[in-house]
């Protein structure tokens, strides 16, 4: 297919591919300013070390570029030893917001539509099970950390922020072969592939009644994508609605990767 191009709406309301893309590199430049307070070394590309006040002199593009290879550069262990005690602290949050049962307490939610030309469904669903580690994940969204197995083996580990806000937690996903019972999600009709997951800490197993519902319709020259985040009602508002942002990078970014490396 050719033509590309992506429309992105967030709880119905157009977002524009600029504001989208300062909004990662807004994002780069907090992972920056993060890892370099928990002692990493960032470097520009000559090797020289980077200051905090010289980080946010890098032009968009550079700052991305340098998250993308700090996160390489730190890699998978290095990333779970530096953020130890900050994961336990996130896996605290979560018991938090689920102290009162989620029958009881009930799920919020926030959409991510993504109309797309020039990438067909078959290239999705084969992306969205491929983002597994290695800069790949790096370069969709500077707020994944850690990624390690695929979707469709049952259980894939990741390490990043919900919503950013906060900060990372490391779960892992399953997916579901329906919808979740207590998603107030409706199944919708005209979009035949549906792809639906829950998650759960990677620490003690716990479920934390977040998820997502990626809903997928086939068009004459690409696809339309209905993506729904659900989380806890007492979880902070501002995560299920900073995750339609973080859908938006994310399946942006991996339909962008897939068409640039099919057109090659």
């Amino acid at each position: 297919m050719s033509n590309f191009k992506i429309q992105t709406f967030i709880n119905d309301e157009e977002v524009k591919p600029a504001v989208l893309e300062r909004l990662k590199y807004e994002r780069s430049l907090h992972v920056l300013h993060e890892l370099m307070d928990l002692g990493v070394k960032i470097k520009d590309n000559a090797g020289n070390d980077l200051d905090k006040v010289s980080v946010n002199w890098l032009e968009p593009e550079v700052a991305i570029a340098t998250a993308v290879k700090a996160h390489s550069e730190l890699g998978s262990q290095g990333t779970l030893d530096l953020y130890h005690d900050i994961l336990l602290d996130s896996d605290k949050h979560w018991h938090e917001y689920n102290e009162v049962p989620i029958e009881e307490q009930g799920c919020q939610t926030a959409t991510t539509h993504l109309v797309v030309s020039g990438v067909d469904i078959q290239s999705f669903g084969q992306g969205i099970n491929n983002v597994t580690g290695g800069d790949l994940a790096f370069k969709i969204n500077p707020e994944h950390y850690y990624v390690n197995g695929e979707l469709s083996t049952g259980k894939q580990e990741i390490m990043e922020t919900f919503g950013m806000f906060g900060e990372p937690t490391l779960t892992y996903g399953k997916p579901a072969k329906e919808i979740p019972d207590y998603y107030p999600v409706k199944r919708l009709e005209d979009h035949p592939m549906c792809m639906a997951g829950e998650t759960y800490l990677v620490h003690d197993d716990f479920n934390l009644h977040v998820g997502a519902v990626h809903q997928i319709k086939p068009l004459p020259d690409g696809i339309d994508i209905v993506s729904t985040f659900v989380c806890p009602n007492n979880a902070p508002k501002a995560i299920a609605q900073g995750h339609t942002v973080h859908f938006a990078l994310e399946l942006g970014g991996m339909l962008t990767l897939l068409h640039d490396s099919q057109a090659k």
